[in-house]
């Protein structure tokens, strides 16, 4: 999601926490994230739910090519991923 995001600073600032939270890696693949490439994934599906707020348990970090893949799917996932580890 770009800086000029529709969603605000309130999402703006979850996205922050969430990678910061994640090591600005891919919780998927560990690739390091950079600019454009970091994005924020629900972890559960979301599948039309209409949901607009989400904790930031329910988020993680993902790059661009592992969120397009994933797709409205729901995946395994690591509850913490130290950026030691890679």
């Amino acid at each position: 999601m770009s800086k000029q995001s529709a969603r605000g600073a309130e999402w703006e600032a979850q996205r922050m926490r969430v990678l910061d939270r994640d090591g600005w890696a891919c919780t998927y693949c560990g690739k390091d994230l950079v600019g454009d490439d970091a994005t924020v994934d629900h972890i559960e599906a979301l599948n039309g739910s209409g949901r607009t707020k989400y904790t930031d348990d329910e988020l993680c970090s993902a790059c661009r090519a592992c969120n397009g893949r994933k797709s409205d799917k729901t995946l395994i996932r690591l509850d913490y991923r130290s950026p030691d580890w890679f």
